[in-house]
């Protein structure tokens, strides 16, 4: 039997996906800004560091560990009851094979970096994420599939809380230093694996077949080339800072990058959770899926660009009221991230598109592009340390964004005047905020005020150009055309809960 999914609205179906998917993307995000700034205090940067060259080589498999089964469960029109059971088999036996293969690897670990022998059992332990990652793949693209967004979040904010917060801070409390982070993690993803099987129980189960692995696989197989190419690209800095100047310098880099791009990228991947099996249904379908990409494009510069360009100008407020003081090596690295933020994240929509039209090839060569350019910059830039690593990064994800905006514009046969007006709001909102945020930094830094206070009304300052932007922005034309989206999905201004009052609320400043 097959299943061809035919919701009476589209539209409604998104709404309520992102609801549900960003409820659960801005409790994380809390939650992990309390936690951090807890563990940051509990834990030194070299123990942090440890993780993050573990967690780098454990990378280097996921890409291919279930060589896109999920990405293939959402995107195909035509999905029957043999294609799930063979997609959710073969990536769970995929993810044994890799666990077993990195436990044996993980002394490769000890020749990569200078701490390497303190990596080697963090890394075999958390190469169990590849057998739990397998049983998670298939039951959470069903869900995505099926729009059915609201189990997802309560998975995902769940699993948070009874896995990762609570676990973490206790273990580092009584001393486990950076085991706290491996069993943290560990436990988190066993707990939402295993409430992903248990909610798609009656659609899962083990099977193989011959015709659906070549379905499943001839396009989850280059989508895994795809991200293990993107791996490459996004990580070369990584691997640079661990590999050649230490661990105190990897957890200085990572912490500023989960600063600069963690809570940004929930939010963002909650619309894109939500919009690879929007647009998997517009694919053939050029006018609607034209205008539902500028229109999220859009969106998300105007979100993302006043608070990541506001986040770079209170860099030093930000590590010092999260982090501390012993932090202050990741002010500038923060700062320079922050300023590419945007970019890294709005090529994300863009490589959407070519992923729900199956356009994989485009996505093959802008990847392959990425690594060149990466490898180029940072033989040019880390001469000048982890600064000049950022650097390096940031000028990279620039070169993928034109690449992939290039591409877009072509398949979705836009013109650059349309592409254009996509930036303009963003990028206006985002400078006016950072030129005022930096103008508190420098103001109530010279007369003394605490960082955290100074870090509060750099937060009011660019939340309120930031609302007034979202309601003024061309003649009022931007909420409005999210006030028609919630409205077809059902939430009346007068009606009860959080969307109607935000109706209202929005209504009133326009």
């Amino acid at each position: 039997m097959s299943e061809t999914p035919t919701p009476p609205s589209l539209t409604a179906q998104a709404v309520h996906g992102l609801k549900w998917s960003y409820a659960s993307s801005f409790l994380i995000v809390f939650l992990q800004v309390g936690v951090t700034a807890v563990l940051a205090r509990l834990l030194t940067p070299s123990e942090f560091g440890v993780v993050a060259m573990a967690a780098l080589f454990i990378k280097f498999g996921q890409y291919f560990a279930q060589l896109g089964a999920g990405q293939a469960v959402v995107q195909r029109q035509d999905l029957s009851d043999t294609h799930i059971r063979t997609a959710f088999t073969s990536a769970f036996l995929l993810g044994l094979g890799f666990t077993l293969v990195f436990v044996a690897l993980a002394p490769v670990t000890a020749l990569l970096f200078p701490e390497g022998e303190g990596v080697v059992g963090i890394a075999r332990a958390m190469s169990l994420s590849f057998v739990i990652g397998g049983l998670t793949a298939t039951p959470q693209a069903l869900l995505r599939r099926r729009f059915a967004f609201r189990a997802i979040a309560m998975t995902e904010m769940g699993s948070y809380l009874l896995g990762y917060a609570g676990v973490a801070l206790v273990l580092a409390v009584a001393g486990f230093g950076a085991w706290s982070l491996v069993i943290a993690t560990l436990l988190q993803a066993g707990i939402g694996a295993a409430i992903y099987v248990l909610v798609c129980r009656r659609r899962i189960g083990f099977a193989l077949d011959r015709t659906s692995l070549r379905d499943i696989y001839s396009f989850g197989g280059r989508v895994s080339l795809i991200g293990f190419g993107e791996f490459i690209a996004s990580n070369l800095d990584t691997f640079w800072t661990g590999r050649y100047l230490g661990s105190a310098a990897i957890g200085y880099y990572t912490r500023a990058t989960n600063i600069a791009i963690a809570p940004l990228y929930f939010a963002t991947m909650s619309l894109w959770r939500v919009l690879l099996p929007a647009f998997s249904r517009l694919q053939t379908d050029l006018e609607r899926l034209r205008s539902a990409h500028l229109q999220s494009i859009t969106l998300v510069a105007v979100l993302v660009m006043p608070t990541s360009w506001g986040a770079a100008a209170a860099s030093e407020e930000i590590v010092l009221t999260l982090l501390g003081p012993t932090w202050t090596p990741a002010i500038p690295i923060l700062r320079v991230l922050a300023l590419a933020v945007p970019f890294i994240l709005l090529t994300d929509f863009a490589a959407v598109v070519c992923e729900a039209t199956a356009a994989l090839n485009s996505k093959i060569a802008i990847t392959l592009g990425k690594i060149v350019a990466m490898a180029v910059f940072l033989a040019l830039f880390a001469r000048f340390g982890i600064v000049g690593v950022a650097v390096a990064y940031a000028l990279s994800t620039m070169v993928g964004h034109v690449a992939y905006a290039a591409v877009t514009k072509r398949r979705l046969k836009m013109t650059g005047a349309q592409l254009a007006s996509t930036y303009t709001v963003g990028v206006e909102s985002g400078v006016v905020v950072g030129l005022l945020v930096f103008g508190v930094h420098l103001v109530l830094g010279s007369l003394g005020t605490p960082a955290w206070t100074t870090l509060v009304v750099q937060v009011a300052i660019g939340l309120g150009v930031l609302v007034l932007t979202f309601a003024k922005a061309r003649n009022g034309s931007l909420w409005q055309s999210v006030r028609c989206r919630l409205t077809e999905a059902g939430y009346a201004p007068d009606g009860p809960g959080v969307a109607a009052w935000l109706i209202r609320r929005m209504d009133s400043i326009t």
